[in-house]
């Protein structure tokens, strides 16, 4: 292609000379002539072949209509040697370099009506924004985290990547509202883009926080708002024994003892364990039949109970306050 190109030019060049163009100074020649230059230090010089088409693009510019190829094909060549020269920042791992230099390039490739390489950048520029949003989430840098991930997102709303990004720093932040708006965007749009490693960190980050966020409820006794965020967390997974262990406790806690009955017995459907790490729920059980006034069910549920930490207490209850048989 730049063979092509250099041998019309030098024959424009020819042309130029033998018809003598001239304006304000500048020939045709000299337009050829500064492209030719841009040619030959594409490989060598990225900063000098741009400044030289720059110099074409202005000598040919002042010719009118007989400098316009020339100009033309000056102007095809800027936006991809910009691309190049952010493409070399980004393979030597200068993130905030290169972001610069696709931001530069995408400024460049809309100067000169360039989509596709204005495209390649954004593509490359969404990833990079969300490298350094990482970065400086890891620096707890967090309000220039989120300007970045939003930047992301606005070039591709659907890298779920920087849903997640945004959701970690809000649950750092403790903004619980914005913390569930992006991991909900993170999960839907990473089973829309089949990353299913995302989606699964996304689940299991926003159960545990809304299990968290219970544990902390209920240390202060506000049971009610403990039961929403253990709502909140069975939203995104259904199966984790652990919330419906302590949905059992605080039911029992308010005397809702069939619905303790059903979270304990959901949790040892569940629970993958060994008796010491049952035992807990099995005392629950025997709690919320003992309210119930089912002595027998209480008593079977103590007796699985009656393992480890639990043992004492559940032998106990057997012995002294329902007098298992």
């Amino acid at each position: 292609m730049k063979t092509r190109l250099l041998e019309k030019i030098i024959l424009l060049s020819a042309l130029s000379l033998f018809l003598g163009l001239q304006v304000q100074g500048q020939s045709l020649k000299d337009a050829i002539d500064a492209y030719n230059t841009g040619l030959d230090l594409k490989e060598t010089d990225i900063r000098a072949s741009i400044a030289s088409f720059e110099k074409s693009i202005e000598i040919a510019s002042l010719l009118g209509a007989e400098g316009e190829e020339v100009k033309e094909q000056a102007e095809i060549q800027i936006p991809g040697l910009h691309f190049d020269m952010a493409m070399a920042q980004y393979r030597e791992r200068n993130i905030p370099e290169a972001i610069s230099g696709f931001e530069e390039t995408i400024v460049v490739a809309d100067q000169y009506n360039d989509p596709n390489t204005k495209r390649r950048s954004e593509s490359v520029l969404h990833q990079l924004y969300a490298i350094q949003a990482n970065t400086l989430f890891r620096e707890n840098e967090n309000e220039e985290a989120l300007a970045l991930f939003d930047k992301a997102l606005a070039i591709n709303p659907q890298h779920a990547r920087s849903h997640l990004g945004k959701g970690l720093v809000y649950r750092r932040l403790e903004d619980a509202e914005n913390f569930k708006a992006s991991m909900d965007l993170a999960l839907e749009t990473a089973l829309m883009t089949n990353e299913e490693q995302i989606a699964q960190t996304a689940e299991s980050t926003a159960r545990d926080f809304f299990l968290v966020r219970a544990v902390r409820s209920k240390g202060e006794n506000n049971l009610e708002q403990a039961i929403d965020f253990l709502s909140t967390s069975l939203s995104y997974d259904e199966s984790f024994p652990e919330t419906h262990f302590l949905l059992a406790t605080i039911y029992n806690e308010q005397r809702r003892y069939q619905d303790a009955v059903n979270s304990a017995q959901r949790a040892i459907d569940l629970f993958d364990g060994n008796k010491d790490e049952t035992a807990k729920i099995f005392f629950e059980l025997g709690k919320a039949y003992e309210g119930l006034g089912d002595t027998t069910r209480a008593c079977a549920a103590y007796s699985d109970a009656a393992y480890g930490n639990y043992e004492a207490s559940a032998k106990y209850q057997m012995e002294h306050v329902l007098k298992c048989p």
